[in-house]
């Protein structure tokens, strides 16, 4: 995925916009309000709010304002976070920049990359920096943790509730004598938390797309290169256009595959009985795992990420791999270990699933 290639922004913050997705058949986007971000140092945050606590996160380079400023959702009909915005003026973007940190640079990324930031939990959020440094680790995450399962609690409440889809509940507001301030969303799945009451300084979270992943940032900018907005683009507003190879590997033992497709894609996958040196797994994990199998078979690849490996050795156990663990160690550097009950037979073949193009959705209509 090109670095330039996100979401048309502008379509899915405008309401009742109807798409048409090969994919997904048609799809309808909505914008709502999840509360006012108090920014008081203006270094803004975005990340997996679990990682708060961690504050390995760093803000991103350009900063804004202090002040308070929306937080807008676009949200479709399945109830998944498409993007996230937050406002800072009511003109709108012109053009995009990917919004970057401390040590990043866009002249090292390869076609297919983008720096984002890894989701875990489901969640997304915007924060300022100030706030995170005012707390201890042990502070952050007792709040967080305690957002969390407080919006657990209320989304198990509604979903016991007759005719839930069919009701609106108003939002929900937690406050108690130690500093706890917290507003739940029930219909958009938000919480709203306080972290530094002398300042007001708050998290806004929000479901993160399809869940767990990587996700880049953006800056709008106006037609007078003023700053308008920063985004969070969750990807759910993207055409993924999905492409299946199929590789007979054994003429690539231990070296470099072969194939106009992969050369097409920008991707490079090594095929070897060797685990690559960048790789370290821990004893406690290697332990755990049957030993003495009669085959390893390791894929090594660079560039981009296929979201779906599988080899099938031959033989009589053909597609039935004995264990199979992947991981990835950099950003443009995967690997898959196979063990099998067997050596490799002359018809193995590799099966590759990946997304070959990716672009955004544009809108057909807009629901009146």
């Amino acid at each position: 995925m090109s670095p330039k290639t996100h979401t048309n922004f502008i379509a899915a913050f405008e309401p009742n916009q109807v798409y048409e997705s090969l994919t997904e058949g048609p799809i309808t986007s909505d914008v709502f309000q999840a509360g006012d971000l108090v920014l008081p140092s203006g270094r803004i945050i975005a990340c997996d709010p679990g990682w708060l606590w961690c504050k390995d996160v760093d803000p991103f380079s350009r900063t804004v304002p202090p002040g308070r400023y929306p937080v807008l959702l676009s949200v479709v009909d399945s109830g998944r976070t498409a993007c996230a915005m937050v406002k800072f003026c009511s003109e709108s973007p012109v053009r995009w920049e990917m919004a970057l940190r401390r040590g990043e640079d866009l002249a090292e990324l390869r076609r297919n990359q983008f720096f984002a930031y890894g989701v875990d939990a489901g969640l997304g959020c915007f924060v300022d920096a100030q706030v995170v440094e005012r707390r201890s680790d042990e502070e952050l995450q007792c709040l967080v943790e305690r957002a969390i399962d407080q919006r657990i609690q209320l989304d198990d409440w509604l979903a016991a509730q007759e005719l839930v889809t069919l009701l609106t509940y108003p939002s929900q507001q937690i406050v108690d004598q130690s500093g706890f301030n917290l507003t739940l969303d029930p219909d958009m799945h938000t919480f709203n938390l306080t972290l530094d009451p002398d300042t007001g300084g708050n998290t806004i979270a929000f479901g993160s797309g399809y869940g767990d992943g990587s996700y880049a940032s953006y800056w709008g900018f106006t037609a007078d290169d003023e700053l308008a907005c920063l985004v969070t683009d969750f990807r759910v507003l993207l055409e993924h256009i999905t492409e299946n190879i199929e590789i007979e590997v054994t003429s690539f033992l231990e070296k470099s595959i072969e194939h106009r497709d992969l050369e097409r894609l920008e991707m490079a996958i090594r095929l070897s009985v060797h685990r690559p040196s960048w790789v370290q797994l821990s004893d406690d994990f290697l332990k755990s795992q049957p030993s003495n199998p009669d085959c390893i078979v390791v894929l090594e690849g660079q560039g981009r990420q296929p979201w779906s490996v599988n080899l099938e050795p031959g033989g009589r156990f053909s597609g039935c791999p004995m264990m199979m663990i992947s991981e990835s160690i950099e950003e443009d550097r995967w690997y898959r270990e196979y063990w099998f009950h067997e050596p490799l037979q002359a018809n193995a073949v590799l099966k590759i699933a990946l997304n070959s193009e990716v672009y955004p959705l544009q809108p057909v209509t807009t629901n009146a």
